[in-house]
This record gives structure tokens, C-alpha cells and sequence, in this order.
């Protein structure tokens, strides 16, 4: 090979890069990203993940020529640690939160397919102990108990939160909601209350139903479907 021709590949190299500001600066980022302590990385994740990771994945992948999501989740959570390292991959399938009640059945706790996450329906028992926030709806003889509908509701929500925050999503990204009620007439406008509090202004679609009964002694169920 000659020098003239070694020169010409270099200009070549150098003019490719030129024509791409904006890859350049991502795979930059990536690579502030990898050499950052742990510690910086999970405090930056917390707060930026999503985006940054989507654009930060989206550059590597045009830069390597991979899919998005493949090496680079492996390359970038191998820095982070297994936290972040389950929220680059984007692989589809059941996703499970160790911050949540645990499931009452053969099912995750949210399954992922593609850009969506299909939650499973969560009540508002308390993860660890089981507890029921405004108490259960029966007692172990099945005798009927005065609860709290609002509280319920309102826990039932707040672990919604924490499984789409463990999986990379969060409230704001919820499209549609789907609540069980056990008793409509007396149970709606505490529900709709609690509820107006946290998507009042998120407005996603919504369905609430009245069943005869759900599988624990709750009073409120629901279920969403959020984008990632």
C-alpha cells in the first residue's frame, strides 16, 4: 500500500466522522459513561436514564453497526453494575421487581414487548409483609371488614410506581389503565379521587369495572400498560 493511498483512506476516515457531528458527541457520551465512577453513573441514571440511554444506545449502534440494546446494554450495565444493566437490555419477556408484593401466581410482575410494558394486575398489598393499606375487605373467616377505599387505591398506585420505575418506565409514561372494583356504588368516587391525584393530568385511557370478588381481600385491582 502506498502513502498516498493510506493518506487518501485517512482523509477518507476523517471526512466520514466530520459528517456526523451528532453520532460523534454520542459516542463520547458513552465513553464519559464508561469511565465514570459507579456510584456518578447510577446518580446520573436515576435521573436522565431513559433518554440518555436510548440516544446513547441508539449512537453505538449506528457507530458498531449492532441492534440497539445488544452490546451496548452489555458494555455500559458491565459499568454500572446489575441495576442499570436490566434497565439497558431490551430484550422481551417478563420483568420482575424485588420492591413489590410478590406475585400470587405464575406470572411477572410486568411483561415487556418491544417499546411496551404490559404490568400485571397489582393490588394493594405491601411488599414483605403483605399488609393491606386501609385494610382488608374479610376477615380470615370471611366475615366482612369496613375499609378504606382511598387508601387502597392509593397503595395500589404507588406500587404500579415502583415496578415501571425498577423496569425503566414511571407513571408518566402509563397509555392505559385498567381497575377491578369489587363494589362500584360504594367504592368509584374514592377510587376516582385518589386516582385524579396522580393521572389527573398524565390522562391516559382508562376502563374501571365491578367484579364479585379478586383473588386476595382487596377492593381495588388495577392494571396499565406504559411505554418505555
Amino acid at each position: 500500500m502506498t502513502d498516498e493511498s493510506t493518506d487518501n483512506e485517512a482523509a477518507e476516515d476523517e471526512s466520514s466522522a466530520g459528517d456526523y457531528p451528532d453520532l460523534m458527541r454520542r459516542i463520547e457520551m458513552i465513553e464519559g459513561i464508561m469511565e465514570a465512577p459507579d456510584h456518578f453513573v447510577e446518580r446520573l441514571y436515576d435521573h436522565y436514564g431513559k433518554s440518555m440511554v436510548g440516544s446513547a444506545g441508539r449512537a453505538a449502534g449506528v457507530a458498531a453497526g449492532f441492534a440497539v440494546g445488544g452490546p451496548v446494554g452489555g458494555i455500559v450495565g458491565g459499568v454500572v453494575g446489575s441495576k442499570v444493566a436490566g434497565n439497558l437490555t431490551s430484550n422481551d419477556g417478563p420483568l420482575f421487581s424485588e420492591n413489590a408484593p410478590a406475585a400470587v401466581g405464575a406470572y411477572p410482575h410486568a411483561h415487556r414487548v418491544g417499546n411496551l410494558l404490559f404490568v400485571s394486575g397489582i393490588g394493594p398489598r405491601q411488599a414483605g409483609t403483605d399488609e393491606i393499606p386501609g385494610g382488608p375487605i374479610k376477615d380470615a373467616d370471611g366475615i366482612p371488614l369496613d375499609y378504606d377505599v382511598r387508601a387502597q387505591t392509593r397503595a395500589v398506585i404507588e406500587n404500579i410506581k415502583i415496578i415501571l420505575e425498577d423496569v425503566g418506565s414511571s407513571l408518566e409514561d402509563v397509555v392505559d389503565c385498567l381497575t377491578f372494583l369489587i363494589d362500584m356504588d360504594r367504592d368509584f368516587a374514592g377510587y376516582n379521587e385518589v386516582y385524579a391525584e396522580y393521572f389527573g393530568e398524565i390522562l391516559c385511557s382508562r376502563t374501571t369495572v365491578a367484579v364479585s370478588a379478586l383473588p386476595t381481600a382487596i377492593a381495588v385491582e388495577m392494571k396499565v400498560v406504559a411505554k418505555l
